[in-house]
Protein backbone atom coordinates (compact mmCIF):
# COMPACT_ATOMS: atom_id res chain seq x y z
CA UNK A 1 0.00 0.00 0.00
CA UNK A 2 0.85 3.54 -0.54
CA UNK A 3 1.56 3.69 3.26
CA UNK A 4 3.94 0.88 3.48
CA UNK A 5 6.00 2.27 0.33
CA UNK A 6 6.17 5.70 1.79
CA UNK A 7 7.14 4.70 5.52
CA UNK A 8 9.44 2.14 4.24
CA UNK A 9 11.51 5.15 2.03
CA UNK A 10 10.98 7.46 4.97
CA UNK A 11 12.57 5.07 7.25
CA UNK A 12 15.68 4.32 5.38
CA UNK A 13 15.96 8.09 4.29
CA UNK A 14 15.57 9.50 7.99
CA UNK A 15 18.37 7.13 9.19
CA UNK A 16 20.88 8.22 6.11
CA UNK A 17 20.15 11.62 7.14
CA UNK A 18 20.44 11.21 10.21
CA UNK A 19 23.91 9.69 9.98
CA UNK A 20 25.26 12.25 8.05
CA UNK A 21 24.25 14.88 10.64
CA UNK A 22 26.28 13.24 13.08
CA UNK A 23 28.98 12.97 10.74
CA UNK A 24 28.89 16.66 10.20
CA UNK A 25 29.07 17.85 13.50
CA UNK A 26 32.15 15.05 14.11
CA UNK A 27 34.14 16.57 11.61
CA UNK A 28 32.55 20.56 12.21
CA UNK A 29 31.71 20.68 8.13
CA UNK A 30 27.53 20.96 7.71
CA UNK A 31 28.11 20.60 3.97
CA UNK A 32 28.17 17.14 4.97
CA UNK A 33 24.30 16.84 5.17
CA UNK A 34 23.15 20.32 3.43
CA UNK A 35 24.33 19.50 0.35
CA UNK A 36 23.26 15.82 -0.12
CA UNK A 37 19.88 16.89 1.45
CA UNK A 38 19.50 19.94 -0.73
CA UNK A 39 20.25 18.16 -3.79
CA UNK A 40 17.97 14.78 -3.12
CA UNK A 41 15.01 17.57 -2.17
CA UNK A 42 15.88 19.63 -5.42
CA UNK A 43 16.00 16.01 -7.48
CA UNK A 44 12.70 14.57 -6.21
CA UNK A 45 10.57 17.69 -6.71
CA UNK A 46 11.59 18.36 -10.24
CA UNK A 47 11.27 14.50 -10.66
CA UNK A 48 7.53 14.33 -9.14
CA UNK A 49 7.32 16.74 -12.26
CA UNK A 50 8.48 14.72 -14.57
CA UNK A 51 7.72 11.19 -13.85
CA UNK A 52 3.72 12.48 -13.68
CA UNK A 53 3.78 15.48 -15.83
CA UNK A 54 -0.07 16.03 -15.55
CA UNK A 55 -1.35 18.75 -12.87
CA UNK A 56 -4.61 18.30 -13.55
CA UNK A 57 -6.22 15.22 -15.13
CA UNK A 58 -9.80 14.16 -15.65
CA UNK A 59 -10.75 10.24 -15.05
CA UNK A 60 -14.26 8.81 -16.36
CA UNK A 61 -15.83 5.98 -14.86
CA UNK A 62 -18.99 4.40 -15.72
CA UNK A 63 -21.93 4.41 -13.14
CA UNK A 64 -24.52 2.12 -13.73
CA UNK A 65 -28.61 2.96 -13.96
CA UNK A 66 -30.81 1.97 -11.00
CA UNK A 67 -32.00 -1.67 -12.37
CA UNK A 68 -35.30 -1.96 -10.70
CA UNK A 69 -37.31 0.69 -10.24
CA UNK A 70 -39.10 -0.27 -7.55
CA UNK A 71 -37.08 -0.96 -4.85
CA UNK A 72 -34.69 2.25 -4.14
CA UNK A 73 -30.65 1.34 -4.26
CA UNK A 74 -28.75 2.89 -1.31
CA UNK A 75 -26.97 6.28 -1.66
CA UNK A 76 -23.48 5.84 -2.46
CA UNK A 77 -21.16 8.82 -0.77
CA UNK A 78 -17.67 8.86 -1.61
CA UNK A 79 -15.60 11.84 -0.36
CA UNK A 80 -18.36 14.06 0.79
CA UNK A 81 -20.33 13.87 -2.44
CA UNK A 82 -23.77 11.94 -2.42
CA UNK A 83 -23.65 9.92 -5.88
CA UNK A 84 -27.04 8.50 -6.79
CA UNK A 85 -28.80 5.78 -8.90
CA UNK A 86 -31.16 7.44 -11.41
CA UNK A 87 -33.04 5.49 -14.49
CA UNK A 88 -30.24 5.98 -16.86
CA UNK A 89 -26.52 5.05 -16.89
CA UNK A 90 -24.67 8.20 -15.85
CA UNK A 91 -20.79 8.88 -15.71
CA UNK A 92 -18.75 9.51 -12.57
CA UNK A 93 -15.87 12.13 -13.06
CA UNK A 94 -13.11 12.10 -11.11
CA UNK A 95 -10.83 15.43 -11.11
CA UNK A 96 -7.20 14.82 -9.98
CA UNK A 97 -5.36 17.75 -8.83
CA UNK A 98 -2.29 18.80 -7.46
CA UNK A 99 -2.43 20.76 -3.99
CA UNK A 100 -0.23 22.37 -1.88
CA UNK A 101 1.82 23.48 -4.41
CA UNK A 102 3.05 27.28 -2.36
CA UNK A 103 4.57 24.62 0.59
CA UNK A 104 6.73 22.60 -3.13
CA UNK A 105 7.74 25.89 -3.82
CA UNK A 106 9.06 26.88 -0.50
CA UNK A 107 10.85 23.26 0.23
CA UNK A 108 12.01 24.30 -3.63
CA UNK A 109 13.54 27.78 -2.62
CA UNK A 110 14.80 26.64 0.79
CA UNK A 111 16.74 23.79 -0.72
CA UNK A 112 18.33 26.48 -3.38
CA UNK A 113 18.81 28.82 -1.16
CA UNK A 114 20.85 25.91 1.01
CA UNK A 115 23.01 25.52 -2.09
CA UNK A 116 23.55 28.82 -2.99
CA UNK A 117 25.01 29.53 0.58
CA UNK A 118 27.19 27.02 0.74
CA UNK A 119 28.86 27.73 -2.89
CA UNK A 120 29.35 31.28 -1.35
CA UNK A 121 30.98 29.80 1.73
CA UNK A 122 28.40 31.58 3.94
CA UNK A 123 27.81 28.19 5.06
CA UNK A 124 31.02 25.49 5.07
CA UNK A 125 33.54 23.88 7.21
CA UNK A 126 33.47 25.00 10.92
CA UNK A 127 29.80 25.93 10.69
CA UNK A 128 30.63 29.44 10.15
CA UNK A 129 28.02 31.96 11.02
CA UNK A 130 25.95 29.19 12.37
CA UNK A 131 25.91 28.38 15.77
CA UNK A 132 25.25 25.19 17.22
CA UNK A 133 21.53 25.60 18.21
CA UNK A 134 20.93 26.98 14.78
CA UNK A 135 22.57 24.08 13.17
CA UNK A 136 20.15 21.45 15.31
CA UNK A 137 17.06 23.88 14.28
CA UNK A 138 18.31 23.91 10.20
CA UNK A 139 19.04 20.03 10.74
CA UNK A 140 15.56 19.65 11.73
CA UNK A 141 13.59 21.54 9.17
CA UNK A 142 15.96 20.00 6.78
CA UNK A 143 14.07 16.81 7.44
CA UNK A 144 11.05 17.81 7.22
CA UNK A 145 11.56 19.27 3.71
CA UNK A 146 13.30 16.09 3.11
CA UNK A 147 10.68 13.56 3.52
CA UNK A 148 7.87 16.27 2.38
CA UNK A 149 9.81 16.08 -1.00
CA UNK A 150 10.24 11.97 -1.15
CA UNK A 151 6.12 11.80 -0.27
CA UNK A 152 5.36 14.03 -3.06
CA UNK A 153 7.71 12.06 -5.53
CA UNK A 154 6.16 8.80 -3.96
CA UNK A 155 2.74 10.05 -4.55
CA UNK A 156 3.42 11.23 -8.45
CA UNK A 157 4.91 7.77 -9.15
CA UNK A 158 1.86 6.05 -7.41
CA UNK A 159 -0.40 8.17 -9.19
CA UNK A 160 1.69 7.23 -12.88
CA UNK A 161 1.25 3.98 -12.82
CA UNK A 162 -2.11 3.38 -11.10
CA UNK A 163 -5.56 2.45 -12.20
CA UNK A 164 -8.67 3.64 -10.26
CA UNK A 165 -11.54 1.29 -9.01
CA UNK A 166 -14.61 1.63 -6.61
CA UNK A 167 -14.42 0.26 -3.14
CA UNK A 168 -16.54 -0.66 0.11
CA UNK A 169 -15.81 0.29 3.49
CA UNK A 170 -15.94 -2.79 5.34
CA UNK A 171 -15.10 -1.15 9.10
CA UNK A 172 -14.06 2.35 10.79
CA UNK A 173 -11.79 2.75 12.87
CA UNK A 174 -12.36 6.20 15.47
CA UNK A 175 -8.49 6.58 15.73
CA UNK A 176 -6.87 8.91 18.02
CA UNK A 177 -5.98 12.22 15.43
CA UNK A 178 -8.23 11.12 12.09
CA UNK A 179 -10.67 8.20 11.50
CA UNK A 180 -9.34 5.47 9.72
CA UNK A 181 -11.16 2.67 7.70
CA UNK A 182 -10.90 -0.71 6.03
CA UNK A 183 -11.36 -1.40 2.84
CA UNK A 184 -12.07 -3.99 -0.52
CA UNK A 185 -12.09 -4.07 -4.08
CA UNK A 186 -11.97 -5.89 -7.24
CA UNK A 187 -9.03 -5.58 -9.53
CA UNK A 188 -9.74 -5.89 -13.03
CA UNK A 189 -9.40 -9.95 -13.02
CA UNK A 190 -12.04 -9.90 -10.44
CA UNK A 191 -9.59 -10.93 -7.70
CA UNK A 192 -10.77 -9.25 -4.08
CA UNK A 193 -8.57 -6.80 -2.67
CA UNK A 194 -8.44 -5.18 0.21
CA UNK A 195 -6.18 -2.75 2.80
CA UNK A 196 -6.56 0.13 5.34
CA UNK A 197 -6.55 3.67 4.70
CA UNK A 198 -7.80 7.04 6.60
CA UNK A 199 -11.61 8.56 6.11
CA UNK A 200 -11.28 11.65 4.20
CA UNK A 201 -15.10 12.57 4.65
CA UNK A 202 -17.35 11.64 7.56
CA UNK A 203 -20.71 10.10 5.81
CA UNK A 204 -18.55 8.36 3.67
CA UNK A 205 -19.90 4.72 2.67
CA UNK A 206 -17.67 4.37 -0.07
CA UNK A 207 -14.15 5.35 -1.66
CA UNK A 208 -11.77 5.83 -4.71
CA UNK A 209 -9.24 2.99 -4.35
CA UNK A 210 -6.13 3.80 -6.37
CA UNK A 211 -3.66 0.41 -7.28
CA UNK A 212 -0.97 -0.90 -9.22
CA UNK A 213 -2.41 -3.77 -12.21
CA UNK A 214 0.86 -5.32 -11.68
CA UNK A 215 0.77 -5.64 -8.40
CA UNK A 216 -3.16 -4.99 -6.76
CA UNK A 217 -2.36 -5.20 -3.27
CA UNK A 218 0.02 -2.31 -3.52
CA UNK A 219 -3.43 0.73 -3.26
CA UNK A 220 -4.35 2.84 -1.86
CA UNK A 221 -7.97 5.24 -1.17
CA UNK A 222 -7.83 9.03 -2.14
CA UNK A 223 -8.09 9.91 1.05
CA UNK A 224 -3.91 9.13 1.51
CA UNK A 225 -3.14 11.45 -0.67
CA UNK A 226 -1.38 14.99 0.92
CA UNK A 227 -0.49 16.71 -2.52
CA UNK A 228 -3.36 15.41 -4.72
CA UNK A 229 -7.41 15.87 -4.25
CA UNK A 230 -9.82 13.90 -6.08
CA UNK A 231 -12.98 16.18 -7.04
CA UNK A 232 -16.46 13.75 -7.42
CA UNK A 233 -18.86 14.50 -9.85
CA UNK A 234 -21.47 12.68 -12.13
CA UNK A 235 -22.49 13.34 -15.53
CA UNK A 236 -25.42 12.12 -17.72
CA UNK A 237 -24.39 9.32 -19.77
CA UNK A 238 -25.48 8.84 -23.36
CA UNK A 239 -26.76 5.49 -23.13
CA UNK A 240 -30.24 4.72 -21.45
CA UNK A 241 -31.66 1.59 -20.14
CA UNK A 242 -34.31 0.51 -22.41
CA UNK A 243 -37.84 0.29 -20.07
CA UNK A 244 -39.13 -3.30 -21.55
CA UNK A 245 -42.61 -4.41 -20.77
CA UNK A 246 -41.73 -8.42 -20.64
CA UNK A 247 -42.96 -9.50 -23.91
CA UNK A 248 -44.44 -12.28 -24.76
CA UNK A 249 -43.90 -15.24 -27.44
Amino acid sequence: MLHSLLSGKSGLVAVAYVILAAIAVVVVDLRVVFIPAATAVLGLIVGGFVIFRPLRTDVVLPWPAQVNHEDEQGMIVINGRACPFEGYEQDLAVAVRVRHLMELLGCTLLAGAVLFFVVTGRIGEGGSRIGGFEAEIICICGLVVLLASLRWFTERRFLRFSRIAFGSILAIDPGFFQQGLTYQFFDQQGERRGGRGPLSAPGDNAVLVLYWPKSADISAVHGAFAFHSFGIGLLPGRRRIAVRDGAQG
